[in-house]
């Protein structure tokens, strides 16, 4: 979808009628706008341009650094941040398991969970 009509902006429809002599209607004709403006679709590449200039793998990183030589390109750190909400609820299923008594569960993949957010 457009961005223009994200934000709200309904292409325009104008429809013309054409009248004979006698005054009945032996025409109409309905002009739309584009749903893409010439600015969305400027956009639209644009994004698409800077998106072939990242690392294929996801990392969002330039492909031109992440495919540098080692030793002439930059260095990367990895850093764990746990999420908190996928840990409470891991937390949450293995409490479940130990108050059944199991180790394992047969069912485990069809149980649905789900997580809120509590305010402070």
């Amino acid at each position: 979808m457009p961005r223009s009509r994200l934000e709200g902006r309904e292409p325009t429809e104008v429809t013309e009628h054409e009248y004979d002599e006698a005054g009945r209607l032996i025409r109409s004709v309905t002009t739309r706008e584009p749903l893409w403006t010439e600015h969305d679709l400027a956009d639209q590449l644009a994004l698409v341009e800077y998106r072939s200039t990242l690392c294929p793998c996801g990392c969002g990183f330039p492909v031109a650094e992440t495919t540098s030589h080692e030793e002439a390109g930059p260095s990367f750190a990895a850093k764990q941040i746990p999420c908190r909400a996928r840990q409470t609820l891991i937390e949450q299923q293995t409490a479940h398991l130990k108050s059944k008594g199991e180790s394992g569960d047969p069912i485990a993949g069809a149980r649905l969970w789900s997580i809120s957010m509590q305010k402070r």
